[in-house]
């Protein structure tokens, strides 16, 4: 037998929930007529799928870092008597740090974000990187080698030999505010179990292998100083002999890198779709690069060699070979966006909204 159904049953009931299906959305009124079989949502959701995380810090990172190395030799003899000193001196002086705050994760690949409703989907993308504050590396290193020979008397004979390598690391490595990079071969799409007319239109935002943005705010600064000074003297008094041999080799690398405000890369082969969309789609896009900060990088390398010979009645042979190699090259990034990817689809499905519209128009 059939059933007779009044037709207040399909009219709208004050005080009740009028949704289908919930956390589903695709009331945007604006768009089409109030009249179709739209679900209205209770509220919006959210759907996230293999994201990389938020990275944020706020506050101030220092570094100071201090090295002092003073070698001496000395070779002194009296009357009749002889007296030999060497000494090899191999230093290495790293004081090269690294500093990094607020970096978002990178979002993972082959993730799935199937949802509906007005909040976002995000399948893969990369977290947003923020700094609020102050990246400070202060280094200072001291290298002042002495090498002596003293013959004091008559028939005395002082023989001083130094020999000293020194390599200088001191160039700082800081990053504040990059936002991870997008994965690949992520989808983030509304799901496929919805009511009749619930997938006509969408308002949430949608976003697979998208990179994440990168903000920095606050001032970078990079104090580098060497202090190199070497000294070689040979004195030879009456009747005496004085020989101080000194070979310097001294390498300065003291160049910073300085890196701010970087948005992540997108990622590649990823997938943004639905049929009526009214938010936002991203497809392996690249985050954006801010950044409001100064950057100060400040090198100072001391190289001063002294050599001294007296011959003070005697005689005195002083000699001292140096060699010197400053780098102080700087590279410093700032509000630099990150790439888009490839091979990415992004799907609105724009023309059937045209469609609806031109059909309501007709």
């Amino acid at each position: 037998m059939t059933e007779t159904r009044s037709s207040l049953e399909d009219l709208p009931k004050a005080g009740t929930d009028q949704h289908l299906a919930s956390n589903v959305a695709a009331g945007h009124l604006a768009l089409v007529p109030t009249w179709l079989p739209l679900d209205v949502a209770s509220g919006p959701s959210s759907n996230s799928a293999g994201s990389g995380g938020n990275g944020i810090s706020d506050g101030v990172i220092s570094s100071n870092a201090l090295a002092v190395f003073m070698p001496s030799n000395a070779a002194i003899a009296g009357p009749h008597s002889g007296a030999d000193a060497f000494q090899g001196n191999d230093a290495l002086i790293n004081q090269h740090p690294t500093e990094m705050a607020g970096i978002g994760g990178n979002g993972g690949s082959g993730n799935v974000a199937v949802g509906s409703g007005d909040g976002a989907n995000h399948a893969g993308t990369g977290g947003s990187g923020l700094f609020y504050g102050g990246l400070v590396s202060t280094e200072v290193a001291l290298f002042a080698p002495v090498n002596t020979a003293v013959a004091a008397g008559p028939g005395a004979t002082a023989h001083a030999e130094q020999s000293n390598n020194a390599l200088f690391l001191q160039g700082a490595t800081q990053i504040g505010g990059m936002g991870g990079s997008g994965g690949d071969h992520n989808v983030a799409s509304h799901g496929t179990s919805m009511s009749p007319g619930t997938a006509l239109t969408l308002t949430g935002d949608y976003y697979a292998g998208h990179g994440g943005d990168g903000y920095f705010v606050g001032t970078m600064v990079d104090v580098s100083i060497a202090i190199f000074s070497p000294i070689n003297i040979a004195i030879g008094a009456a009747g005496g002999s004085a020989e101080a041999h000194q070979t310097n080799n001294v390498i300065f690398d003291q160049g910073a890198v300085q890196i701010a405000g970087i948005g992540g890369n997108g990622g590649g082969f990823n997938l943004s779709s639905d049929t009526i969309f009214t938010g936002n789609h991203a497809g392996g896009g690249g985050g954006a690069g801010s950044s409001a900060s100064g950057m100060v990088d400040v090198n100072f390398g001391y190289f001063h060699p002294i050599n001294i010979a007296v011959p003070a009645g005697g005689t005195a042979d002083a000699q001292q070979i140096d060699h010197v190699l400053y780098d102080q090259h700087a590279l410093q990034l700032a509000g630099i966006a990150g790439h888009g990817g490839e091979g990415n689809l992004t799907d609105a499905h724009s023309a059937l909204v045209d469609d609806i519209l031109a059909f309501m128009h007709s």
